[in-house]
């Protein structure tokens, strides 16, 4: 086998591997800090309580999110969900992005209400018993 293909092989082992291995370093053992460890451990226990989700459930969950928007933007949010517009990019990726184009003009630009995003609390903790 000649170098080239060797390291190929090493390489895509490695990569195969390093999800699985991630799961069972310490954080001394990651480039991760204390705090940023814990957070993993806090989130990772959390979506292990979850209960599975059905496509007509994550449907009405995901038409919710648009519920609570004003109407000039809340049309658009339901077409999305609805499947209409385009979609690029994959969650391994980092994120799927869902596109639609509305022509507006520009007075109806000028009196769109301002949306401002607040940050999410973050979920407690789950209490550990000892």
């Amino acid at each position: 086998m000649s170098c080239k293909k060797y390291l190929t092989v090493l390489a895509m082992a490695c990569a195969v591997s390093m999800p699985a291995m991630a799961q069972t370093l310490t954080p001394s053992q990651t480039n991760l800090d204390q705090a940023a460890a814990a957070k993993e451990r806090r989130a990772a226990s959390v979506r292990s309580q979850l209960a599975p989700v059905t496509a007509d459930q994550a449907q009405a969950n995901a038409l919710m999110r648009c519920a609570n928007l004003p109407a000039f933007y809340k049309v658009d949010c339901e077409a999305r969900v609805n499947g209409q517009g385009q979609t690029s990019g994959s969650v391994i990726g980092g994120g799927v992005i869902k596109e639609s184009t509305t022509q507006v003009t520009p007075a109806e630009l000028a009196n769109a209400p301002r949306i401002e995003l607040k940050p999410q609390p973050e979920p407690a903790a789950p209490k550990r018993s000892r």
